[in-house]
């Protein structure tokens, strides 16, 4: 119930007492006690979803009951406010269109059918309140649009700004291992590195090429993890790896190319998500770093050989 709802009926029960001073009504005093009882039956009704429709009823009731005794055919018009209440559905009009034209027929009769301007009136005014609540409702869906639009704006540049800074810690990643192979840093510094810049909890380096295992953060070397590796990445949920490294997801890569494996790196991550798009460039600089290793004694026998041949020439 709101306020708009008590002052309808408190102006519909004004109308009605108003009315009796406008001539020589014998039922005064019975309808001015009516219309009290008519605005204390609307506070007292539970309100609910269906006491609209039951209260609608008495609305009829004691409209048209006016109208008969006192002879006032423009008391039908108090109806009008009250479709305000059905305007929503089409059920609710149809079900307000069956019961208004009670007082409505009551007017026609008590004017012996010769008064029909209290007609036009009445679809004036329910015309003018369908169109108000149209008007109303164009406005409500053009805001709610609006307020979706903006909103999908927001998110948007939420995630444009989040795919932004995931590309720039991938930048910044990338610059970094770049650095670290090219300067030749050992590969301790790579995990130490490579754990603190993905926010990690531990990684694990299997060094096979030189039988060797680093470790960092919490993570400690096993070689039972080697046994579970069947795949140059694997993705590790609810398995034995998880519970040695004490982590909900784990990521193993092994580091090859077609004829050697130089490595297996694995980490470790309690909560938070591994990006693969990291896991990708550590995978491909770290096999970098092992083939330029490779290839940097025979650059150097290359430059003896090269040497000599410049002596034997000059001789």
């Amino acid at each position: 119930m709101n306020i708009y709802q008590i002052l309808v009926r408190i102006f519909t029960a004004a109308a009605v007492v108003v009315s009796l001073f406008s001539g020589d009504i014998e039922y005064r005093t019975a309808l001015t006690i009516l219309s009290g009882i008519y605005i204390f039956l609307f506070l007292l009704i539970p309100k609910g979803q269906s006491s609209k429709y039951v209260f609608l009823i008495v609305d009829i009731l004691f409209i048209s009951f006016a109208i008969y005794l006192t002879g006032q055919t423009y008391l039908s018009i108090l109806i009008v406010p009250l479709f305000s209440e059905f305007v929503k559905d089409q059920k609710d009009v149809l079900f307000f269109s069956v019961f208004s034209s009670i007082p409505v027929l009551t007017a026609l009769y008590i004017s012996n059918f010769s008064e029909f301007l209290f007609i036009p009136i009445i679809l004036a005014g329910v015309m003018g309140t369908a169109g108000l609540y149209r008007a109303f409702t164009d406005r409500e869906k053009y805001f709610n649009e609006l307020k979706n639009e903006m909103e999908n704006l927001y998110i948007k540049n939420i995630s444009f700004q989040e795919a932004m800074e995931d590309q720039s810690r991938l930048l910044e990643l990338y610059e970094s291992l770049k650095k670290m192979r090219e300067n030749r840093f050992p590969l301790k510094v790579w995990i130490y590195d490579i754990n603190e810049r993905l926010g990690t909890d531990g990684i694990i380096f299997f060094d096979i090429a030189n039988n060797r295992c680093y470790s960092t953060g919490d993570a400690n070397c096993s070689k039972e993890l080697l046994r579970y590796i069947d795949a140059p990445v694997v993705n590790f949920q609810e398995h034995r790896v998880n519970e040695i490294l004490d982590a909900e997801k784990v990521v193993g890569i092994t580091i090859e190319d077609r004829d050697n494996i130089y490595g297996i790196i694995f980490i470790a991550s309690k909560l938070k998500e591994i990006d693969l798009q990291a896991l990708q460039l550590i995978k491909d600089q770290l096999t970098l770093y092992f083939l330029e290793l490779q290839e940097e004694p025979s650059q150097k026998n290359s430059s003896i050989g090269t040497g000599r041949e410049k002596e034997t020439d000059s001789d």
